[in-house]
C-alpha cells in the first residue's frame, strides 16, 4: 500500500515515479516528458538528473533537488512498478552515454506465465487493464518477444535473472561527450550509481559499474582517476556513506535495524 502523509499525498519522488500519478518535478515536468528529450537537451539541462536519480543527500547544484527519505526508500523497495520506472530512466541515460542494458531472463518461467495468462483469457476472466502510461520496455530488452502472450512488465521483470551493460551502436559517437579526464557527466554517473543502489536496483548498479571499469581500463580512453574513485565509492562504500564521505544518519540507523532483525 502506498504510504501517504496527512494531506493524502505520497512523497514527491514516489509521485514522480508512480505510473498511476505521473507527478511533475519542481518545474512541473513529468518523467515521461524528460525521457522524451533528445540527447542535446539532456546534455544542456542540469536540473533534471536530481529527480530522475534522487539521493538521500542534498545537491550543491540544485537547492530544490528532492531528497530520498525513509518512506521513499520503503516505497521503491516494496513496489515493483516504481523500480521498473526507475529502470526505464536508467535505460534512457545509458543510451545517452552510448550504452545499452541487456537482461537475462528465465524463459521457462516466462512461458509458464504466458500459458497461465492464455488459460485465464480462455476462461473469460476479466483482465486488469494496464495504465495508459505504463513504462515502455526501455531497459527491458526482450520484453516484446513475449508481449503478445498478454504478459505485462511485472511478469517480465520478475523473470529477469541478471543485467549487463554493453556498449551500444552509438558508443563511439556518444562517448566523445564524456570519455575525458573530468566532466560534469562524471558527477551525473556517480549520482546514477548511488541512486540505483539505494533504491533497490543493485544488479543494474553493478552492471553499470563493470561497464565503466571496462571503459576506464580501455587504453584508447582517458578518464581521470578521481572520477573512477568516486564511481567505486558509490558502489563499494557502506550504503549510508555518500561518495564524498558524507554519512546519512537515518539510512545508517535503518540498516542497523534491518541487521538486528535478521
Amino acid at each position: 500500500m502506498a504510504q501517504r502523509d496527512r494531506s493524502g499525498r505520497q512523497p514527491p519522488i514516489v509521485e514522480f515515479y508512480d505510473p498511476n500519478v505521473n507527478g511533475g518535478d519542481a518545474h512541473g515536468r513529468t518523467r515521461r516528458e524528460i525521457l522524451r528529450w533528445d540527447d542535446e537537451q539532456l546534455e544542456q539541462s542540469h536540473d533534471y538528473i536530481q529527480i530522475l536519480f534522487p539521493l538521500p543527500e542534498g545537491s550543491m547544484f540544485s537547492y530544490n533537488a528532492p531528497i530520498i527519505g525513509k518512506k521513499t526508500l520503503e516505497a521503491f523497495h516494496s513496489r515493483t512498478p516504481l523500480r521498473i520506472a526507475l529502470n526505464e530512466s536508467f535505460g534512457r541515460m545509458l543510451k545517452f552515454y552510448g550504452f545499452a542494458l541487456v537482461n537475462d531472463v528465465d524463459e521457462e518461467l516466462l512461458r509458464a506465465k504466458a500459458s497461465d495468462e492464455l488459460d485465464r483469457k480462455d476462461s473469460d476472466t476479466p483482465a486488469t487493464a494496464a495504465p495508459d502510461d505504463e513504462p515502455k520496455p526501455e531497459g527491458l530488452q526482450g520484453f516484446m518477444k513475449f508481449s503478445e502472450t498478454g504478459l505485462n512488465y511485472e511478469d517480465f521483470w520478475h523473470s529477469i535473472t541478471g543485467f549487463h551493460v554493453v556498449r551500444g551502436p552509438n558508443f563511439e559517437e556518444r562517448s566523445k561527450n564524456w570519455c575525458v579526464r573530468m566532466y560534469h557527466n562524471h558527477l551525473r554517473i556517480t549520482r546514477i550509481l548511488r541512486s540505483l543502489r539505494v533504491l533497490g536496483l543493485e544488479k543494474q548498479c553493478e552492471a553499470f559499474y563493470k561497464a565503466l571499469k571496462d571503459v576506464y581500463n580501455d587504453p584508447k580512453i582517458k578518464i581521470g582517476e578521481r572520477s573512477m574513485m568516486f564511481w567505486s565509492r558509490a558502489v563499494r562504500e557502506p550504503l549510508h556513506m555518500a561518495p564524498d564521505g558524507t554519512a546519512c544518519k537515518w539510512l545508517k540507523r535503518s540498516q542497523e535495524t534491518e541487521q538486528t532483525e535478521d
